[in-house]
């Protein structure tokens, strides 16, 4: 992956994003709370061109509603595209049981982006079976982000959504 143009990214985004090697990025937001964002390799569909978009709370105190960090996280996407015509992925964490509201606030955000037509974002869910014993499932959620301009566009989302549908499939 080729790093962010940070100057880009700090001369429009509201709040200071640093870097120390190229795939982390850090935000400090008004509230004191310290935002690990990654872009890591991603070879769960494609061999490659694939990066698992992550966005890490590293203070670990809950967040409020900041419009600052969501322009932050949406210059971050821009600059992430302008150097990497590639495809995004984004995860929501599930440790502590609040995926569906991460992938809501997700969901939520990209919807309001000024140039959210520039891209084509899917979205699923995938139920785990966590424990064969009671049953108990955990959702997972995950989100697809490629530029409308991509020359592979309908294959990448072929690809999603075919591996979306054989994950859905109970084993047999």
């Amino acid at each position: 992956m080729k790093e962010l143009d940070l100057n880009y990214v700090n001369r429009y985004a509201p709040y200071k994003v640093w870097t120390d090697n190229g795939r982390d990025y850090f935000v400090e937001t008004d509230h004191d709370l310290l935002f690990k964002i990654g872009f890591v390799d991603d070879q769960s569909i494609w061999s490659e061109g694939a990066y698992q978009f992550t966005i890490n709370n590293e203070s670990n105190r809950p967040s409020p509603n900041d419009p600052k960090l969501k322009e932050t996280f949406y210059r971050m996407i821009e600059a992430f595209f302008t150097v990497n015509p590639s495809i995004l992925l984004y995860i929501c964490e599930t440790g502590d049981g609040k995926q569906a509201l991460r992938a809501r606030l997700f969901v939520r955000w990209f919807s309001t982006y000024k140039l959210r037509d520039l891209y084509v974002m899917k979205t699923a869910e995938v139920p785990e079976i966590i424990d064969e014993a009671t049953g108990a499932k955990v959702m997972n959620f995950a989100a697809l982000i490629v530029q409308r301009s991509n020359p592979n566009l309908e294959e990448i989302v072929n690809d999603f959504d075919e591996t979306i549908k054989l994950l859905k499939q109970k084993p047999k």
